[in-house]
Order: C-alpha cells, then structure tokens, then sequence
C-alpha cells in the first residue's frame, strides 16, 4: 500500500474552517438538479451526480487530467507539479489564504462533486456540494486512479491508461535489468539541514524502480523501505553511504542550501557521484505519484539509465 505526502501548509486548517462560516451561507449546489447515484466513499454512501461539471479537488489533480476531466478549482501544491504544467490552462489555484477565502471561493463556484484528502474539512466541503473524502494511504496509486475516474465515468479511460503504463514499465525491464545487473539503486533528497532517504513508497519514481523493475536498494533501504512498510528515514550526512547505492536518484527542496552534502568529502567520494551515476530530479513533481507524473518519471528513468547502456 503506498502512502501519499500530506502538505498541510497547503490544506485548510480544521480549527480555521470551525468558525469560518455556517451552513446557510452556502450557495445550493447544482447538483441537486442533476441525476444522481450513489458511490461508497470513506464516509460511507454518498450521492453525486453521474456527470459531474464542476469538480473542485483540494490535492487530487493528474488522476483527473489523466482522463481528460479539468476541475475548476485545483490546490496549489498540486498545480505546483511541472509535469502537469501542459494541462491546467483555465484552472483556478484554491485560495489558501485563510479557511474563509477557500470557502468562499468554492462556494462563488457551486461546485457539483468536491474530492478530498482533508477529512478535517468534510462537514463543510459537504454543505457546499456532494463531497467524497478520500483516505490518505488506503488504496494503491492504480486503485485510486481508478477509483477518481470512476467517479467521473471514466473507469474505461483509465484501465486503458493504467494499462499502456504497466505495459510500458514492463517492456523495458528486461533492458533496464540488462544496464544495472547487480548494481543497486537509491533516492536521496535534500531538506533543510537534513537529508531523507527512501525506497517503493513515499513517491519519486519508488514504485517503478523496485516493484516494477524489480531493481535492488542498497541493504538497508531494502530491508525497511522496500520490503518493509517504512516510507522514509531521515539519515545523518555520516550514515550516508550506508544507504546510498551505486545509482542515486537525487533531489533537494526549494530554496534549500545543500551545500552542506555536496561540499562535503563524504558525498563526493560516493562511488555513484564518482562515476557519474547522480540522477537530480524536480524535487516537487517528484513528490506526485499520479498517473501524468508516473509516466513522465519512466521517461525520466529510461533515458538515465539507458546512457550507461555498454
């Protein structure tokens, strides 16, 4: 079960959104003129409309793009995702503000479904429009992909899109097994003053690499990030080499000085950074783990390792 990153700088705060309004300054959704059915959600049974127009999503967005469906309104941290850059055109940045400036500004749009990570934020999204609360880290990427779309009546689109990626992944195991043979891989990203290290499930391509490609971490990144249920470890600059492998996919925050790792002689005497085997990526778009951003890190991940083919 793979675990999504919660940036609750970009959620609405609960205590905010207590006294932010009452329900009857809420506009009537449209959805109350629209054929409905019935979903099972996280909350239980919950009515929405079978062709919803105007979706309003608080973290959720390349699942939606990825069949074609542009909520209105979008959260800032996910149309912060480069790989998306191409397909939000038209598409609002929640207004992060304050809990009052996000909710009115939901409600100026009379939203038809609202889809949720916050479930802090459900009785209120709830009073605007049908809303479906989506637990963090209870199904698979392909599940909740899958589970989004169908929301929106796209389920066929999706296991078609589902399937072109696993059948993409897959034709080129075989080959990218070949170019690393028994060389390990590992993923390193930068924070201030602090350096994490992670396997198959917190995100940055995790999935591919190790599930799918069925490559080797070092060892103890395989023991509790892979094959144990640990999402990340934040490691000292000394330990460092204990979790670094002969490739290192590599990441650092914005605005983050990460002098302190590469000055250092202990990063530069990796045998990774000595042989030229660094892959730096975007950190942020790294950190999605949608269907666009999957794809476009495979792409990312071939052409790497494809340049140390003999």
């Amino acid at each position: 079960m793979k675990t999504r990153e919660k940036h609750t700088g970009m959620l609405l705060a609960a205590a905010a959104l207590a006294t932010a309004f009452t329900c009857t300054a809420f506009t009537v959704s449209a959805a109350e003129e629209q054929e409905m059915r019935t979903v099972e959600t996280d909350k239980g049974e919950v009515e929405i409309p079978v062709n919803p127009e105007k979706i309003v999503s608080d973290y959720y967005l390349g699942e939606f793009l990825a069949v074609d469906v542009k909520p209105v309104i979008a959260s800032p941290y996910s149309l912060s995702n480069k790989f998306l850059e191409e397909y939000i055109d038209g598409i609002q940045a929640m207004n992060v503000t304050s809990a009052e400036t996000s909710l009115e500004m939901i409600v100026a749009e009379q939203p038809d479904l609202i889809v949720t990570i916050t479930e802090a934020d459900y009785e209120k999204y709830s009073a605007i429009a049908p809303t479906v609360y989506i637990e963090d880290g209870k199904r698979s990427d392909e599940e909740l992909f899958l589970y989004i779309a169908d929301l929106v009546g796209k389920e066929d689109e999706a296991q078609a899109y589902v399937d072109d990626f696993n059948t993409r992944v897959m034709d080129a195991k075989e080959e990218i097994q070949g170019i690393v043979g028994d060389q390990t891989v590992s993923i390193v990203e930068v924070w201030p003053q602090q350096i994490y290290t992670m396997g198959s499930h917190f995100a940055r391509g995790g999935s591919i690499l190790y599930d799918m490609w069925d490559l080797k971490a070092p060892e103890k990144v395989q023991e509790e990030m892979v094959d144990g249920d640990t999402a990340y470890e934040v490691v000292s600059l000394e330990a460092l080499p204990e979790y670094t492998g002969d490739f290192i996919l590599y990441g650092v925050l914005a605005d983050t000085d990460s002098s302190f790792v590469e000055d250092s002689q202990l990063w530069n005497n990796l045998d990774a950074v000595k042989n030229g085997k660094v892959l730096s990526y975007e950190q942020v778009s790294f950190m999605h783990r949608d269907p666009i951003t999957l794809n476009a890190q495979l792409d990312i991940f071939l052409d790497f390792f494809r340049g140390f083919e003999d």
